[in-house]
Parts: C-alpha cells; structure tokens; sequence
C-alpha cells in the first residue's frame, strides 16, 4: 500500500533529481487509502451497525475540542469522572455514551477509547499520550538524516511521518476494523482544506470517494484531524471515484439542491457532497486539522442529528422513543489575552497565521454550540404551546358548562371538541424530551488563580506532568459540578430505581 506503480512513474517523471529517486526507493509516498469494491449504504462502520450498551431512551453524545494534549488530558479527565459517577444497576455514566465525536486533540483520546476500551483506556493512555514527549519525538524524526529522502518526496511530508509514529507507538498499528461494533460510536473530524468542510472518518463519508475505511489505519484518521497547518503536512486521500464502486447520494442530497433560498446551510452541505463525486475534477482529497471547521467537534453531531443526519435521533425523538438528550461538550479552548496586544509592534506572520487559522474557526464554534441550544429551545417551545392551548380549552369548557349535574358530560364533550379544532389532543402532542447541554470548560472554573494557570498552558503536543494532572482535576471537577450534569446524573439513577422497583415516572 506504500507506491503504486503509477505513482512511483509519476515522481521519477516530474523530477529527475536523485533524490527524488532516492525517495522513491525508500518508499517515499504516502499509503493510498483503499478502494471499495462495491457500495452498500448498510455496511460498514455505522451508528446503525454498533450495538447499544445503554438504554436507547437515552442518547448521550459527547464532543471533544482540539488543543493538542490539552485537549485530550481535558478529554481523559471529562472520561474518567463519567466512569466514576454510578448511576444505579451497576452501571456509570460513561456507559450511556452513544457518540463520541473529536478533533485534533480530543481525537487521541476518543481513537484510543474506541479502539481500546475502558480498561485499557484509563490504565494506558496516560503514559501513551498524555505523559509522553510525542513532539520532541516528531521533531527527532525530522532531523533524522535517513527521513530526509522521504520528506523531499512530493509524496510524503511531515504529516506522513507522524502517521508512522502514531500507527507503531500509540495506536499498535490498529485499522478502523478494529473498533469495536458496540457504542459509542466514534467520530474522527478533519477538514477538506480546498472546501473548508469537515470530513468525517465514518464509511458515510468515505463512501463518497468510493473508500473502504475497514482496512484504513486510526493513525492516519488522528493525524489528519489533529494535522494543523505549518507544523503538519495535510494528509491526501485518493478518490476512486463513484462509477468504481456504483455510489449513490443519499436522496437527501437532492432534495437539497433545490432548497437554496429555503435553506441555505443545507444546500451548501448538498453541493459538498457532491463535489466528492467526480474523481476527474477532484481524483485526490486533502485533509487538514479538524479545528479548522469545527474546533469543538460539535457540527458532526449536530448533522449527524438533524432530520438527514445518519444517527437516527431525529426519528427515534419524533416516535417518542427518546426521554432525554445529553450534550457534554469538552471544550479545552482558553481565552486568554493575546500577547500581540501588549506591544506596539505589528504581529510577526507566525502569530497572523495562527489568527487567521484560528479566530474564526472559535466563532463557528460558539455559533455551534448556539444552534444547539435553539433546537432545543424550540421542542421547548412546541411543548409550551401545546400545553397552553389545551389548557385554554379546559378554561373554556368549564366557563361554557358552569357546574350543573351535567357539567361533567358538558365539559368533556366540550374539551374533546376544542382539543381537535386547537390540535391540542393527545395525538397532536409534541415530542419533549429532557435535554442537557453540558458544557465544560476554562472559563467555569471558579478559582481566578486556577483559571489564569491553565489559561496559560500551550496547545503543543507534550505537556509537563504538573499541568496534564491539572487539567485532568479540573475537568473532573467542572463536570461533577455542572448543574445540567447533575440534573442527567439524578434522571437517569431515578430512572434505573423506578425500574428496579416496577414503577415509571409519570
């Protein structure tokens, strides 16, 4: 899977330096991702494939920022305090999660939970990526003089050489058929740099560039979302292209492309989508780190959510078969004070580029987390309205029937009537089900000492002990704290009493 044939040609034809030769003799090109034989919209990995370990009237979904190892030791803190908050039957918090989506940072952590487990998770992970020097690693790899031919490549960068690390030294050379066909589903994001869109490491997504993900490895998933720009070379995927495997677009897509002045957003969406189609115009795919779209890794869920979206909930909520809907959002993203500012002098490129880089992509995602929060204002809202018009013929059927012998008959014919005309009958009662945004992250934290010290802590991809541990208390402690949490935390040991004893909540 090194160099095909064709691209070995393609080097020694673009270039006739030896060192590019060279290159090519050391196998300097990136693994071609592999071709799908044939589409099939049920195969795969799927949230609809995977198995529930929870009870399905509750869906728990959580999404981890980017941050380098800020950002995952935060993620392993938010993990482990799930494990430990029991929730009755012998069961914790952590086993009611059903999707776990990530980018950059919080991708080390929810690859290795994926593909590991508990267990091993909270037993190894420390010492595999929180506690080890994974950037002086990268850097020696660099500098290393027999790298050298293969990083002159056209074929192989620096985001190649990390792929090789991560895949022998954190992740055991495991692919995405070794994750596990139970939930919580996990959602690697990056970003299809020419497009600006994120782009998932579900066989969803890949089916569009006719891509078996199966045989794919979960390194080369981490580095292209965690990939960021200047430090990592984008990683490129082929596309195979859609008459190679008969793909189809899901009849969404369509739909959608007839919807530009009804909405917009979703048309936008179609219009990438399709973009993947043609492998003549676009026969390769780069991806970038997954922060650049999305730095909390929230966008996925919340596609993945909506009415098109490929996990289900927006069904299973309107046949009322979901009771409660769980966000926790791990987000490692600090607000601190530019440094920029303190000094007159114009910033240098370095810190434009990160700016540029980054301070849109915090916008988009507080307008995430907002949209969020408007869907679930506006089931609020749906439930409040109906309620509000049945109450209104209850006051009117007693007004009209007073209290005579025959009241009773009176105002139950007359609720009946008034209930159909308003659609405040039962079958015209909306779906409501108990929702939860749990946000964790710097700015709770109450301590202004604590605060300022972790606002202070880099996003580079090794950390001092000192502050790994630090971060993994305070997101521990910001999660046990969180008022929405408790509110899920009570719902769901209630929830697991009433079944113990026979009863249901009204």
């Amino acid at each position: 899977m090194r160099c095909s044939g064709r691209f070995a040609a393609a080097c020694l034809r673009r270039s006739g330096w030896v060192a590019y030769a060279a290159a090519l003799w050391l196998g300097g090109c990136y693994p071609i991702n592999p071709a799908l034989s044939r589409y099939d919209p049920h195969a795969g990995y799927r949230y609809e494939n995977l198995s529930a370990r929870d009870s399905d009237n509750t869906f728990v979904a959580l999404s981890l920022s980017g941050g380098g190892t800020r950002a995952a030791a935060f993620a392993y803190g938010v993990l482990e305090e799930l494990r430990a908050t029991d929730i009755g039957g012998g069961r914790s918090m952590l086993d009611e999660a059903d999707v776990i989506s990530s980018v950059s940072g919080g991708s080390f952590a929810a690859a290795y939970y994926g593909l590991f487990g508990p267990k091993t998770f909270f037993t190894e992970f420390p010492d595999a990526v929180l506690y080890r020097r994974i950037e002086r690693d990268l850097v020696l790899r660099v500098l290393a003089p027999w790298n050298w031919p293969r990083l002159l490549s056209p074929f192989f960068g620096r985001g190649d050489l990390a792929d090789e690390y991560y895949g022998n030294h954190i992740f055991k050379s495991r692919t995405f058929a070794h994750l596990p066909r139970k939930r919580p589903y996990i959602m690697l994001n990056a970003t299809d740099i020419s497009r600006g869109a994120q782009f998932s490491f579900t066989q969803e997504h890949f089916d569009r560039i006719c891509s078996d993900l199966g045989p794919l490895a979960i390194s080369r998933g981490v580095v292209a979302s965690s990939a960021f720009p200047i430090g990592f070379t984008p990683i490129t995927f082929k596309n195979h292209g859609k008459e190679t495997c008969g793909y189809e677009a899901p009849e969404w897509v369509g739909n959608s492309e007839q919807d530009l002045d009804v909405n917009p957003q979703l048309y936008d969406l179609a219009k990438t989508w399709r973009s993947y189609e043609s492998a003549q115009h676009r026969p390769y795919i780069h991806l970038s780190d997954g922060g650049l779209a999305d730095n909390i890794g929230l966008r996925a869920i919340e596609t993945g959510i909506g009415s098109t979206g490929s996990l289900g909930l927006y069904e299973k909520v309107n046949f009322r078969e979901v009771e409660r809907i769980a966000f926790i959002i791990v987000d490692a993203k600090p607000e601190s004070e530019p440094a920029a500012d303190r000094s007159a002098r114009p910033p240098g490129i370095v810190t434009v580029l990160n700016a540029a880089a980054t301070t849109p992509l915090e916008n988009y995602s507080s307008d995430t987390i907002e949209r969020i929060r408007l869907w679930f204002d506006e089931w609020d809202r749906a439930a409040q309205d109906f309620d509000v018009r049945r109450a209104g013929c209850d006051r009117l059927a007693a007004k009209i029937c007073g209290s005579s012998g025959s009241a009773s008959a009176c105002a139950t014919e007359r609720r009946g009537q008034c209930y159909e005309e308003a659609h405040a009958s039962e079958m015209f009662r909306p779906p409501h089900p108990k929702l939860y945004p749990i946000h964790v992250r710097f700015e709770a934290i109450p301590d202004a000492a604590a605060k300022e010290s972790l606002k202070g802590i880099g996003t580079r991809l090794q950390l001092p002990r000192r502050e790994v541990n630090d971060l993994i208390f305070w997101a521990r402690r910001l999660l046990r704290e969180s008022q929405p949490y408790r509110d899920l935390v009570a719902g769901l040991r209630q929830a697991s009493q009433d079944r113990m004893t026979g009863h249901r909540a009204p």
